[in-house]
């Protein structure tokens, strides 16, 4: 996975209205959650099924949207990850629809060409790699913030 794009399928309006953000770190729980397009969910999805031979790794932009998907995905291989945007909307927007996929760079042509074909908006968001996560330009070590992510985890269900 070290070396991978961070691909994003589907279209980031940034939407924070329910999210895991505003309550988990405000408490705030107010705006409309994100609409629902099933169209766009099925378009995506049988996209990202009919596209996996191109494809490393796959998560749903839910919960924490992007930057958490793209943490767990990076914790997981035990890699650092880079995201360009730093935006707090682009970041933990939770619209719907959304994959993050882990894309070797020679298999990115092909991705697209395939989105294209599908109608199916693709948009490369950073990529994995290295011992930080970093988004945009700030940082800090996958180790530190893997072990507060479990330290967490295990705090909460203990």
């Amino acid at each position: 996975m070290a070396g991978d794009l961070a691909v994003v399928v589907g279209e980031t309006a940034g939407h924070l209205g329910q999210s895991a953000l505003l309550a988990e770190a405000f408490g705030i729980e107010a705006g409309d959650a994100p609409a629902v397009d099933l169209a766009a969910e099925k378009r995506n999805g049988e996209f990202v099924r009919a596209s996996r031979r191109l494809i490393r790794a796959c998560s749903d932009l839910s919960d924490g949207g992007l930057a958490l998907a793209a943490f767990e995905m990076a914790e997981e291989a035990s890699v650092g990850l880079w995201l360009e945007d730093a935006a707090i909307p682009a970041l933990f927007g939770e619209d719907q629809a959304r994959y993050l996929l882990a894309v070797a760079p020679e298999h990115l042509g092909a991705l697209k060409d395939a989105a294209e074909a599908a109608g199916v908006v693709l948009a490369v968001a950073g990529q994995f790699g290295g011992t930080e996560v970093c988004l945009g330009t700030d940082s800090a070590p996958l180790a530190e913030l893997s072990a507060l992510y479990r330290g967490a985890f295990a705090a909460a269900v203990a």
